[in-house]
């Protein structure tokens, strides 16, 4: 089993997870309103099994307690197409309530394992976290067999940014894609610093399509924008 996958296993799929599959050709991810959602970006340490297993007996049981449900993921198996970050996961965490609720879980967490940070970066190189709270639902399908790209963009300008936000996703649609979910006003917890201004999480039904829509996207005026990641995402088939 590959580090990605059993990371997958216990934090994505050890509760019941509220994505799941619309039919064998796509599946489906549901954030539901009234919690906050982690986006969870992570690179695995080798020769970290047995740390990994501790921790999962400890930690990952305790948020369980704590009311955590895993809400699966995404791979990221493919050399991203801009910016300076290639995790191996993406994964998604739901907990109840707001961020004042899931700051004071983070609190509980860390007085029964008080050394979670620690034992983090013994399995993990790379330990990024975003949390979104939810007003109202957001429910999206993809396809397995379609291209699916995660973008984030770091603002330098609010107000050529703004129209930047609007001409990217004009280009999006513009080629083919489909506008999947968008995320705006993200915290990271302390020591977990990972906060792009906007993410955007978009399909397209071809490669060719991505390629045509990545060349306009290259040439747009960045003015507005500090810093971008955009990395090719890979759904988790169930029993992979």
């Amino acid at each position: 089993m590959k580090f990605w996958q059993s990371t997958f296993i216990a934090l994505a799929l050890a509760t019941a997870p509220l994505a799941g599959q619309v039919h064998a050709e796509e599946k489906t991810y549901v954030f539901e309103a009234g919690q906050v959602i982690d986006f969870l970006f992570l690179t695995r340490r080798p020769n970290s099994d047995e740390a990994y297993r501790s921790y999962a007996q400890d930690a990952i049981s305790e948020a369980r307690a704590l009311d955590y449900k895993g809400l699966s993921g995404f791979a990221i198996t493919r050399k991203p197409t801009q910016g300076n970050y290639y995790p191996e996961l993406l994964i998604f965490g739901g907990w109840p309530g707001d961020f004042e609720d899931r700051a004071n879980a983070l609190d509980r967490l860390k007085e029964v394992v008080p050394d979670l940070n620690d034992r983090r970066l013994d399995i993990w190189s790379r330990f990024d976290m975003t949390n979104y709270q939810i007003s109202q639902e957001i429910r999206f399908d993809v396809d397995y067999e379609k291209v699916q790209v995660l973008t984030a963009y770091w603002q330098k300008d609010p107000s050529l940014f703004k129209a930047f936000k609007t001409s990217f996703v004009e280009e999006i649609l513009a080629t083919g894609g489909e506008l999947k979910a968008e995320f705006t006003e993200g915290r990271s917890p302390f020591g977990y610093e990972y906060n792009p201004d906007y993410t955007v999480i978009a399909e397209w039904d071809t490669q060719a399509a991505f390629d045509l829509f990545l060349a306009k996207n290259l040439q747009m005026d960045h003015a507005g924008v500090t810093h971008v990641n955009q990395m090719y995402l890979t759904p988790i088939k169930p029993g992979s």
